[in-house]
């Protein structure tokens, strides 16, 4: 099996700047590139093809949001739960199981990480391909070092992992987006002036009054999110839908559950937005680290505190 490597030399580029600005359209008009060149030290970014395939070819959006729509069928609001990982046992293929620890709860980077893996499932079922399973060992979602992709999804900066994105990045899996570039199936992780945040997965733009957005326009105010949040009880918490809103749009009354002061910024490291790239595309990077005196990733219960506004 191909090693798991890294580009590790750009895990302590330099910070970019903050980058906040009071508008979204003022944001909307930069280019993507500088949160790459802030990701790569400077460098462009690799391209894993010579030409673009189509978005429906390139990325993994679709697979997403057929996990999304069973897991909030199968799974929804069964309870919320920051020491919590899965809702259930997962198979990986003929490696083993995954398991949960504390089911049905879980919470929000745990389930982004339960999206790929039914993403896995829900895919190698419906194509008949299931080297996903051997691209990753099933160690890599139950691990925490700066080798396994759990580690990186639960948010360590010293790995250079700001959110799901970046994970995905750090494995060849996926490539950072734009905020106004996303499409229904992406992953963002949020920071709130409150200090808080959370790891989502991205199902479309809004505007006040929280109607869906076919695309990034003057009238987006935030976006439709799915994750896990909420109340421990059935019902209260677990995977659910939000509505977040970004702070310069105060928090308007809309009939759905918000997620209000979250902040807007074209650094990555405070609005982390990706996309997972379809598996014909992963490609692990160049190098493999030497032994890494860099500790294992620690959740941080008081950042992902599970509380959105509505709750």
């Amino acid at each position: 099996m191909t090693k798991l490597i890294f580009g590790m030399l750009v895990f302590f580029a330099a910070d970019a700047s903050a980058g906040e600005y009071p508008l979204l359209e003022t944001i909307r008009q930069e280019s993507i590139g500088g949160m790459v060149s802030s990701l790569t030290g400077g460098e462009p970014a690799p391209s894993a093809v010579s030409e673009e395939p189509p978005a429906e070819e390139k990325y993994f959006n679709s697979y997403v949001l057929k996990a999304v729509d069973f897991l909030y069928a199968n799974y929804g609001l069964l309870g919320y739960d920051i020491h919590s990982v899965l809702t259930h046992d997962i198979e990986y293929y003929v490696y083993g199981v995954i398991a949960a620890t504390r089911p049905p709860l879980t919470m929000c980077v745990a389930a982004q990480m339960e999206i790929i893996l039914t993403a896995y499932r829900i895919y190698a079922q419906e194509t008949g391909d299931y080297s996903v399973y051997s691209y990753l060992p099933k160690k890599s979602f139950e691990g925490l070092s700066v080798k396994d992709l759990k580690g990186h999804i639960w948010v360590n900066h010293e790995f250079n992992s700001y959110g799901t994105a970046d994970a995905l990045v750090n494995f060849g899996m996926g490539e950072l987006t734009g905020f106004d570039k996303l499409k229904p199936g992406s992953f963002v992780n949020i920071n709130r002036t409150t200090g808080t945040g959370h790891a989502v997965a991205f199902i479309g733009y809004i505007n006040r009054v929280g109607e869906i957005q076919p695309a990034y326009n003057p009238d987006v105010i935030g976006f439709k999110y799915f994750s896990s949040q909420g109340g421990a009880a059935a019902g209260e918490g677990g995977f659910d839908y939000r509505y977040a809103v970004f702070k310069d749009f105060g928090c308007p009354e809309m009939p759905y559950k918000r997620d209000c002061n979250v902040i807007y910024s074209a650094n990555r490291k405070m609005l982390n937005t990706g996309s997972m790239l379809h598996p014909k595309f992963w490609i692990h990077p160049a190098q493999e680290p030497e032994a890494s005196t860099l500790k294992d990733t620690v959740f941080d219960g008081k950042f992902f505190d599970g509380r959105t506004t509505d709750d």
